[in-house]
């Protein structure tokens, strides 16, 4: 112990002589440290910290396997019910579905996020009310009164946590809910964060009888002890067959899906999260090799010393363990910065993933993110100090005792840290072609035209509450209203209103059936996008008329039904005729109670996600389409002669001044929309090139450190060709040859792993081949031109070796 502290004190004392290489190496290292902290902080939120519910390994997500209809979590109410009654894997099925609230009579009125939810729901978690208690069965059912569970933010925030708020009564959506329970603080179930849960089943009853409606019921199950999830799979498969002989009309085809709750979370950000790993890591790689470079250098200085103790009885693992403690020292200054700088960087990192990263608590610094990055510094103190350690150890002491004779030594020195060199090259070589891909994927995402004119749009989520609004013609009148209003504004163009915007992912998907077409059979029914949307919307929106015409005024309630598609949807069903003139019917089958609806015009094609193709899509006037599909939300749509954000207090009290109950949600313009929407891309994108860019600069710092020792060790050669006439021209070329030399090597094997690498990237990529030329011939010339300036400083001084001072010297 008392050597160990021995060399503890007198590596710090060495450091400390040396402040300049000292800071370098703890920068260097804190950057690599710091920046591999912050991804694990996140992915140990993310991908690796269990559910914050009891023994959350046996919870799992049911949902229905009919792609491509339904490609999201999904399963029909009446499915629902038989899986629930049917299945014998499960100690407890249940449900939620999301959706937003009105919170009204307790200040300005607040749109919620809520969820309905089964009472056994918070048995199935494992979760209890921190105050009052969840809901009883009796409540759970239909005609039950009507109770609610807020959560603790809002007990605190909106009634100041005061102590008898159980048993107040509160209005949601013009409803009153009696509060029967606080739940606990930053409690998320599925992603989401309810201000608000009330039960489902008193809202269940109010949906049609037919197992084709889906309206959002997303189940929740926990396993029995002793069933695997194979077994539960098996189960839910037998009974998803049985329900198909039963039903076949609805049926039909339709799977049953039992997935991990936690994998089913982060299915989507894993391989983006798992990329950033691995890049960072690499990062971290070109660090220490950095560093081993400037140690390697040091320890060229410092083999007369070593050899003297050599000489008079150090062994030789004793002179490695001294060479290490300098290591290690080096690495716990750079990860003591490293977590600072991880601390720092943490709430960037989220504020930059923004939606995309499903986290379920708060994401921070914890214990085992200090046991990582502990870890961390061990090894890359063991890493960075093994080359130099093993360089000191195997000196021969009548070289190194000869003060004359060190010649052969620094050519071993050089040749050790070309090879580092080029490690470093290859490594960043690798990121920047990864990180030029996504670039150019992202580029390309970015140029995507979505099929209507995004500036000076504002936009805003209109919900009404059935309560407030329960007639249809009574909302017709209130949404009309708010669009006179909306329109005479100053500044506004044109005002219109949808159901579900573009770029938002959100939309209703129906089935249909044209006329004279019926379907055959459950394998031929028809799907589209469906929005009902306001005589002016298309318009605003800067959707082009392809043919026939837009929805107008006349359009109402008691004028024959008419519908626009787009020309997807033309193409898809009406390849060899004109569309105008064909009806629709809403519905699986022909239906003498619904509407058949005569398409009046063709549209362009809207992309509903820049990624994908744009889906088959029918507008349909909203005074018409309340009569089939009760319409409660709009999101308004406002073209403007300036800054759209400049407009959004304008709105607001233009709303309120209509009806002061009525809250607008969610003020936004259209770009930050479509921004919103290529967030996960962005993340990824943005932070590959960081790196990719912190690499780049690490390893240019290596190459002039490597051609800086160069030219200190070769000062006598250098002398010698100037004196036998070599010019500063020949000289400068020499050394600029050397580091291009090992760039070059660095590159072409940068280049080898970096194909493997794109080929990992492209499911992440989009319309860019894993193999991209003009990526490739960027970067190269990116990392060539970054070598060249990192060997120009050391070329000029080799050319400026005075002869007879460099022959004396040596």
């Amino acid at each position: 112990m008392n050597t160990l502290l021995q060399d503890i004190r007198y590596a710090g004392r060495r450091l400390r002589r040396t402040p300049g290489f000292t800071t370098i190496a703890v920068l260097t290292l804190a950057l690599g440290i710091g920046a591999n902290t912050a991804i694990f902080t996140v992915i140990n939120a993310v991908l690796l910290k269990p559910l914050p519910f009891d023994d959350p390994g046996k919870l799992v997500l049911l949902s229905e396997r009919i792609l491509p209809q339904f490609p999201i979590l999904s399963v029909s109410y009446l499915n629902y019910k038989d899986w629930r009654e049917q299945s014998k894997s499960f100690r407890g099925v249940s449900a939620v579905q999301n959706l937003q609230m009105t919170l009204t009579g307790q200040g300005d009125p607040e749109r919620l996020p809520a969820q309905r939810a089964n009472a056994n729901l918070f048995d199935v978690l494992g979760v209890k009310a921190v105050k009052g208690r969840t809901f009883l069965a009796q409540e759970d059912a239909p005609g039950a009164a009507g109770v609610a569970l807020i959560s603790y933010s809002l007990w605190q925030r909106r009634f100041g946590g005061h102590e008898d708020i159980l048993g107040e009564a509160i209005t949601l959506d013009n409803k009153p809910f009696v509060v029967v329970g606080v739940l606990p603080a930053r409690l998320q179930v599925l992603q989401q964060s309810p201000d608000v849960m009330v039960p489902l089943e008193p809202w269940a009853k109010t949906l049609p009888d037919d197992r084709s409606w889906h309206p959002g019921i997303l189940p929740i199950a926990r396993l029995k002890p002793g069933v695997s999830l194979e077994q539960a799979r098996a189960e839910m498969e037998t009974i998803a067959k049985r329900l198909e002989k039963q039903y076949p009309e609805y049926d039909t085809n339709t799977g049953a899906n039992v997935n991990s709750m936690q994998d089913q979370m982060v299915q989507n950000v894993r391989p983006a999260l798992l990329m950033i790993l691995g890049a960072v890591g690499f990062v971290l790689l070109i660090a220490c090799t950095n560093v081993a470079n400037l140690l390697l250098a040091r320890a060229t200085a410092r083999q007369r010393e070593i050899a003297v103790r050599t000489a008079i009885g150090a062994s030789r693992w004793r002179v490695i363990r001294m060479v290490l403690t300098e290591s290690l020292l080096l690495s716990v200054g750079g990860a003591v910065l490293g977590l600072i700088l991880a601390w720092n960087a943490v709430p960037a990192l989220l504020h930059l993933g923004g939606t995309s990263l499903p986290t379920f608590g708060v994401v921070h610094i914890d214990s085992q993110v200090l046991a990582f990055t502990t870890l961390l510094a061990v090894v890359a103190g063991l890493l960075f100090g093994l080359a130099p350690a093993m360089h000191m150890a195997g000196l021969d002491l009548r070289s190194a005792l000869n003060q004359n004779d060190r010649g052969a030594v620094g050519v071993g020195v050089l040749r050790a840290r070309g090879v580092l060199v080029v490690s470093e090259v290859a490594l960043a070589m690798l990121l920047l072609v990864g990180a030029g891909l996504l670039i150019r994927s992202f580029d390309r995402l970015s140029r995507v035209t979505p099929g209507f004119s995004v500036d000076h749009i504002l936009i805003a989520d209109m919900p009404v509450s059935p309560g407030g609004h329960p007639k249809a013609a009574e909302r017709m009148e209130y949404f009309d209203r708010v669009l006179e209003r909306a329109a005479t504004l100053p500044g506004v163009r044109s005002a219109g209103a949808a159901t579900f915007l573009p770029v938002s992912g959100t939309g209703a998907v129906i089935h249909f059936n044209i006329q004279g077409r019926p379907p055959k059979s459950p394998h031929e029914y028809t799907m589209a996008s469906y929005r009902a949307v306001t005589p002016a919307y298309l318009a605003t929106m800067g959707i082009p008329l392809i043919k026939g015409r837009l929805i107008n005024d006349s359009d109402r309630e008691n004028a024959p039904a008419v519908v626009v598609i787009n020309q997807t949807m033309a193409k898809t069903y009406f390849p060899k005729e004109s569309p105008l003139g064909q009806h629709l019917q809403l519905g699986t089958e022909p239906d003498k109670t619904m509407p058949q609806m005569e398409i009046v015009g063709v549209v362009g094609d809207v992309k509903q996600s820049l990624a994908s193709e744009a889906p088959t899509e029918m507008y349909v006037p909203f005074r018409q389409a309340d009569a089939v599909l009760p319409v409660f939300n709009m999101s308004l749509v406002l073209r403007t002669a300036g800054e759209p954000r400049s407009l959004a207090a304008s709105l607001t009290g233009a709303v309120h001044g209509i009806d002061a109950n009525q809250p607008l949600v969610n003020i936004r313009t259209m770009e930050e929309n479509v921004a919103t929407s290529v967030a996960q891309p962005r993340f990824r994108t943005v932070l590959l090139a960081i790196l990719a860019g912190l690499a780049l600069l690490i390893a240019a710092v290596g190459i002039y450190g490597v051609m800086s020792f160069a030219v200190s060790q070769r000062t006598r050669e250098i002398g010698t060709r100037i004196a036998l006439g070599s010019s500063p021209a020949q000289v400068f070329r020499l050394v600029i040859g050397d580091g291009l030399r090992l760039t070059a090597i660095g590159v072409v094997i940068g280049l080898i792993a970096g194909a493997a690498f794109a080929r990992y990237l492209s499911t992440l990529l989009f319309q860019v081949g894993a193999v991209d030329p003009l990526v490739v011939l960027a970067v190269t010339v990116l990392l060539v031109g970054v070598a060249l300036i990192a060997c120009y400083i050391p070329a000029r001084r080799a050319t400026r070796v005075d002869p007879t001072v460099a022959l004396r010297y040596e």
